[in-house]
């Protein structure tokens, strides 16, 4: 992610890349500083993108939260030590987190909890995710977003609901939800083909977060205000 997000920062205006810190140097090429830790880095950054893992995000929160730097972080799988350190950070700077940054998936969530609304709260819905064979967290948290979504317009109730997850290959991401109705299935499909949507993703809505008040923000947030018309991708 780190080079999809550099790569996409070729073709952006609002943003440049300062530096890069994680536990391993980046095996491609890339012409800004790296450090091994956040505490390395010599000058404080307008945003700080966090792509790494629960553990890695739990300190991420904590140094934005005591450097005052807005936070967005697309890392799933987070234990309940990272979501503590999130809202913590949440009360000094804005925070954005969703488990899926890519519009399309976000669009996904959207429609799915729109059936949900429409059709019969009791009618059974399947999640299928597929990825990766090294992804590790099953469901993924996508498809736990999207199950989230579908069980907020049914009043909370996910009863309904199963999951099934796939690894197989280098397989990107695919999510389908499926609605079973009486003698027909709506199912909700989205594919991704290319990584670089997750990064896109990410430095729109890390321009949109930059702007906002301290508190704990997600992806219905910023695709609130694209519905709106008061950003746009």
């Amino acid at each position: 992610m780190a080079a999809a997000i550099a790569e996409a920062l070729k073709n952006r205006k609002d943003f440049t890349l300062i530096a890069l810190a994680g536990p391993k140097a980046p095996d491609w090429a890339v012409d800004v500083p790296w450090f091994q830790k956040l505490d390395e880095l010599t000058e404080f950054p307008d945003l700080l993108i966090d792509f790494t893992l629960p553990e890695g995000t739990r300190v991420a929160a904590g140094w934005c939260e005591r450097n005052r730097v807005p936070l967005l972080s697309g890392v799933t799988g987070l234990t309940e030590e990272a979501r503590t350190a999130l809202d913590r950070a949440a009360q000094n700077v804005p925070v954005l987190w969703s488990p899926n940054l890519s519009l399309g998936v976000n669009l996904l969530a959207d429609l799915a909890g729109r059936a949900a609304d429409v059709l019969r709260k009791d009618l059974p819905v399947n999640i299928d995710d597929v990825h990766h064979q090294w992804k590790k967290d099953a469901p993924s948290g996508t498809a736990l977003m999207l199950g989230q979504r579908i069980a907020q317009a049914r009043g909370g109730d996910d009863g309904q609901t199963d999951y099934t997850s796939v690894r197989e290959g280098e397989t990107i991401g695919v999510h389908t939800v499926t609605f079973r109705m009486d003698g027909e299935e709506l199912s909700l499909v989205h594919k991704a083909q290319d990584r670089s949507i997750y990064a896109h993703g990410a430095l729109d809505a890390g321009a949109w977060v930059i702007a906002r008040k301290p508190g704990l923000y997600s992806a219905t947030d910023w695709m609130s205000d694209l519905g709106n018309g008061r950003t746009e991708c």
